[in-house]
């Protein structure tokens, strides 16, 4: 029959590109229960601190410590887990992340929190640095987008799931046992996997005059996005708390959940457009829309309902949680092929500046007079800033031309691993889409 044969090899392909997610699955979901555990941890920390009567400084303090323990797991952790395998290390920094969870029930200690923190930071990043790249080694080249994109909305539903996994423990000792154990279920997958560990290889990354060099924009934009997002992504708890001092916790998972799902659904279009108009454009119209809706939080925040800002950080999460990927593009637009993973390291380390920066002077602002609202007040500042900045930029600097620019592939601030997983770094690049080797299964069979 004339249509035996295609059916066969749909069915072939089907199990082919099924075998491959299963391969990735047991990394993936170990990374998501570890997403969503750190983000637990934020809201448990903020809180904690606030109930115990420290300064909002002294949560920016804290913040920053887990920010700089995570750059420098970041440049640290591919050494430690070339040495000594990607099972031994996830093991390891998994337990050390337990230890360091547990001793935050032992008191409120502004110095031991702030050292726990960078603990925290740390084994977080090189738990991600494992991961990341034992994902990229089971990662064929040719579905590399595909996979790329089913790792990053996965694990930002983990994020968004962790804060209510500890709701009914958030006051006391229990949420930190809880948040512990969410660390030790990231070890079951990673240890019952029967693949062969992977070599991880990640390339030096640009230095930041290097980039400046090449992207100035792409460089401001990333350290903007570190400074910014992971002050909101730390302090969050504190303003939450002061919208609904009684409900404190749920409300925190619930706009943590706002923000990510604005994420989730701003960085689809903006990639897209980005793909047709100057990137810089569009981190400047993302950065509008944030700012504004920053400054709503900021000067509405105990004028409106609830209900209303939590439609406020959706938009926000829109806008500011979508353009550090444009940026990564533009940068990879500017750089050659053989150094578009170097570039995208190199990027992230600059994200890691900025997120060390960023908790210290949210921190402070929010100690002023403006108190929990200082936090979007800062952003919002900042944002306008970034929007005034790309578009200078644009002024002074010819944009990429349509040729030489490279397809929009979504970015996440995980690990400089995660680089080599990128196909903008390959010869033959593949749109981002989750779904593209399904379809195109589906389309062989039309």
């Amino acid at each position: 029959m004339p249509y035996s044969a295609p059916v066969e090899e749909t069915s072939s392909d089907w199990r082919v590109t099924l075998g491959l997610y299963r391969n990735v699955l047991a990394i993936v979901s170990a990374l998501t229960v570890l997403q969503g555990a750190t983000a637990a941890l934020s809201v448990m920390i903020a809180l904690s601190l606030q109930a115990a009567g420290a300064s909002n400084a002294a949560l920016g303090l804290v913040a920053a410590c887990y920010a700089g323990g995570f750059l420098t797991g970041a440049i640290a952790s591919p050494k430690q887990i070339t040495r000594i395998g990607h099972i031994r290390s996830f093991s390891f920094f998994a337990a050390l992340a337990i230890i360091a969870t547990l001793s935050f029930s032992l008191g409120v200690n502004i110095i031991g929190w702030a050292v726990l923190q960078a603990v925290i930071g740390a084994s977080t990043s090189a738990l991600l640095t494992a991961g990341d790249g034992w994902i990229t080694d089971s990662a064929p080249a040719n579905r590399r987008g595909a996979i790329l994109g089913f790792y990053h909305v996965v694990s930002k539903l983990g994020a968004i799931a962790g804060p209510f996994a500890i709701v009914a423990g958030a006051n006391g000792p229990m949420g930190f046992v809880m948040v512990a154990a969410l660390f030790a279920l990231t070890i079951m997958p990673i240890s019952a996997t029967r693949k062969a560990q992977p070599e991880i290889s990640t390339g030096t990354p640009f230095g930041p005059t290097k980039i400046l060099k090449y992207a100035p924009a792409a460089a401001f934009a990333a350290l903007c996005a570190g400074a910014v997002n992971n002050a909101v992504a730390q302090l969050y708890p504190v303003y939450a708390q002061s919208i609904m001092p009684d409900g404190a916790a749920g409300f925190s998972a619930n706009f943590n959940a706002a923000l990510l799902a604005g994420a989730m659904v701003g960085l689809w279009p903006a990639g897209m457009i980005s793909d047709r108009v100057d990137r810089r454009m569009v981190i400047a119209g993302t950065g509008i829309l944030a700012a504004g809706a920053a400054l709503a939080l900021s000067l509405f925040s105990h004028v409106v309902s609830p209900a209303l800002i939590l439609v406020l950080a959706f938009v926000y999460g829109v806008g500011a949680l979508a353009y550090y990927a444009v940026a990564v593009a533009h940068a990879a637009d500017r750089a050659r092929p053989d150094q578009a993973t170097s570039m995208m390291a190199g990027i992230l380390v600059i994200w890691g500046i900025g997120s060390i920066l960023g908790p210290l002077v949210a921190g402070v602002v929010m100690s002023s007079p403006l108190g929990a609202p200082g936090l979007f007040a800062f952003a919002s500042a900042s944002l306008a800033l970034l929007a005034a900045t790309m578009f200078t930029r644009t002024v002074n600097k010819a944009p990429v031309p349509e040729a030489e620019k490279e397809p929009f592939n979504a970015t996440q601030t995980t690990s400089l691993a995660l680089s080599e997983l990128d196909p903008r770094g390959d010869h033959t690049n593949e749109q981002f889409d989750l779904f593209l080797a399904w379809m195109a299964s589906a389309e062989a069979d039309e």
